[in-house]
C-alpha cells in the first residue's frame, strides 16, 4: 500500500512534497524552480536555459566540470535537467543508499554555482550549437515559429534556447544577476518519491534550505493574448512541408481542461483518431499526424502537427479544418469519447509506475493544479466528462477566427492560403 503524500512548507515559502513507496528500492528527487523562459525580460531571453547548463560547470563543493562529472558518476544513477516555458528542473534517480549524495549534488546546483568565466565561454559555444541544431530540425523549428507568432508580444513567445546574438553576449555578470533574483526560497519546489522517509529527507534538505535567499514576491505575468496568423516559411532544401496548426486552449486550472484533453484525443490522439483516419488512412496525405494540448498558467494551445509532401499541404489543411468543423457541428460520439477516456486513464496509470514518474507527477500537480490530487480523483475526473461537455468545449475553443498556422518548407505552388482555413 502506498503511503500518503507528505507536504511541508518552510517559513520562507519553499514547498516540499514526498511520496514514500515502500515497494521500491530507488529514490527520485527533483528541484523545481518556478521560473522559465516566460519569466525573462526581453534582454534576458535564453538566460533561464543558459543557467540550467552552466550551473553544472562548477559549484562550491564541485568547483569544475571534472569534479562535477565524477560526483555524478559516483551516484550510479542518473542526473539531468531541463528548462521549460514556466519552470527549470534539476532531478535525479538513484538507489536508496545514494539519496544523501544525490540531495547534496542537486542542492549545490541551485544554491552555490560558481559561474567561472572560462567555463561559461565553453558552455556558451555548446548552447549556440544546440540552437543551430534546433533550427536544422523542421519539427523543432516549426513549433518555435508557432509559439513566436501565436503569443506574439507575450512572454510565452520567448524561445527557451534564446537567440544567437543574446546568448553569445551572456557571461558571469548576467548569469549571477538572473540567478540571484530567480533561485530563491519562494520559487523552489522540491519533490521526491521512492524509498524515502519524509522526516529524514527534511534533515538532508536542511543545509540546502538554509542557503536559499528569502527572495521577494515577483510581479505576475502580463496576460497572454492569442494572435491569429498564417505563416508560410520557405526552406528550399526540405523535401516535406512541416505544419503546426493551433487553437487556444484552457489554462492549467480551467474547469474545461479535462474535456479539452479528451477532445484532443478524439481529434488526433491515436491511430483511430479522426485526423489519423481521415488524412492518412483514407487519403494518404501524410505519414504521421497528431494533436496535443499544452496548458500554461493563463492560457493554452491545442496544436495539430503533421508533415507531408508540398503538393498535399493545402488538401491536408482543408481536410483538417473540415474535421474541426464537423466536431463543432456534431460533437463526438459516445464510442469516440469512451476510447479517449481509456487512452487517458491508461496513460495516467502507466505514468505512475516508477519512482521517477511519481516524483514528476507530484511536481506537475503542485505547479499546475496547486494541490496533490489522488489517482482515484484524477480517474474520476476523466470518467465524468460527457459528450455534451466536449461539444460545448469544442464550440468555445475550436474557433477558426483565432487559428494560428505555420507551414515550414513549402515550395512554390503549395503555400497555404487564407481560404484553405475556411471549412
Amino acid at each position: 500500500m502506498i503511503a500518503p503524500v507528505f507536504r511541508h512548507l518552510t517559513s520562507l515559502g519553499t514547498e516540499i512534497l514526498v511520496e514514500p513507496l515502500p515497494h521500491v528500492r530507488s529514490c527520485a528527487v527533483g528541484f523545481w524552480v518556478r521560473r522559465g523562459s516566460c519569466h525573462e525580460a526581453l534582454h534576458e531571453e535564453g538566460l533561464a536555459h543558459f543557467i540550467e547548463h552552466t550551473v553544472f560547470k562548477g559549484t562550491e563543493a564541485f568547483p569544475d566540470p571534472e569534479s562535477m562529472s565524477s560526483a555524478t558518476d559516483r551516484l550510479g544513477g542518473n542526473v539531468d535537467a531541463f528548462t521549460g516555458k514556466e519552470v527549470a528542473c534539476f532531478y535525479g534517480k538513484v538507489l536508496a543508499e545514494q539519496l544523501p549524495e544525490l540531495v547534496t549534488l542537486l542542492g549545490e546546483l541551485v544554491t552555490t554555482p560558481i559561474f567561472d568565466g572560462e567555463e561559461l565561454a565553453r558552455e556558451r559555444g555548446v548552447i549556440l550549437e544546440e540552437i543551430a541544431q534546433s533550427e536544422d530540425q523542421p519539427d523543432d523549428w516549426v513549433s518555435e515559429l508557432f509559439y513566436g507568432k501565436f503569443w506574439e508580444g507575450g512572454p510565452l513567445a520567448h524561445p527557451i534556447l534564446g537567440n544567437r546574438e543574446q546568448v553569445a553576449s551572456y557571461g558571469a555578470k548576467e548569469s549571477r544577476a538572473f540567478f540571484s533574483k530567480t533561485y530563491t526560497a519562494p520559487n523552489l519546489l522540491i519533490t521526491a518519491a521512492g524509498a524515502i522517509q519524509p522526516e529524514s529527507f527534511l534533515e538532508l534538505l536542511r543545509p540546502i534550505l538554509d542557503k536559499l535567499p528569502k527572495g521577494h514576491k515577483t510581479k505576475g505575468l502580463v496576460p497572454h493574448r492569442v494572435s491569429p496568423f498564417l505563416l508560410n516559411e520557405s526552406r528550399k532544401e526540405l523535401q516535406q512541408t512541416s505544419l503546426v496548426m493551433g487553437f487556444p486552449a484552457p489554462p492549467h486550472r480551467h474547469p474545461d481542461r479535462m474535456a479539452a484533453n479528451l477532445l484532443g484525443h478524439v481529434l488526433g490522439g491515436g491511430m483511430s483518431s479522426r485526423l489519423f483516419m481521415e488524412l492518412r488512412e483514407r487519403h494518404g496525405l501524410c505519414y504521421s499526424v497528431g494533436s496535443y494540448l499544452t496548458h500554461y498558467a493563463d492560457t493554452g494551445a491545442l496544436q495539430i502537427s503533421a508533415g507531408c509532401a508540398p503538393k498535399h499541404a493545402r488538401e491536408l489543411v482543408q481536410r483538417t479544418m473540415a474535421e474541426c468543423a464537423r466536431i463543432l457541428d456534431q460533437g463526438v460520439t459516445e464510442d469516440e469519447l469512451d476510447r479517449a477516456k481509456l487512452q487517458s486513464r491508461t496513460s495516467l496509470v502507466f505514468s505512475l509506475e516508477s519512482s521517477n514518474s511519481r516524483m514528476f507527477n507530484l511536481a506537475n500537480q503542485s505547479l499546475q493544479q496547486g494541490a496533490v490530487i489522488s489517482t482515484d480523483q484524477q480517474l474520476a475526473e476523466i470518467n465524468a466528462v460527457t459528450c455534451d461537455q466536449v461539444k460545448r468545449v469544442a464550440k468555445a475553443w475550436l474557433d477558426p477566427s483565432v487559428l494560428g498556422l505555420v507551414a515550414l518548407g513549402t515550395k512554390r505552388g503549395s503555400d497555404i492560403r487564407a481560404k484553405d482555413l475556411v471549412a
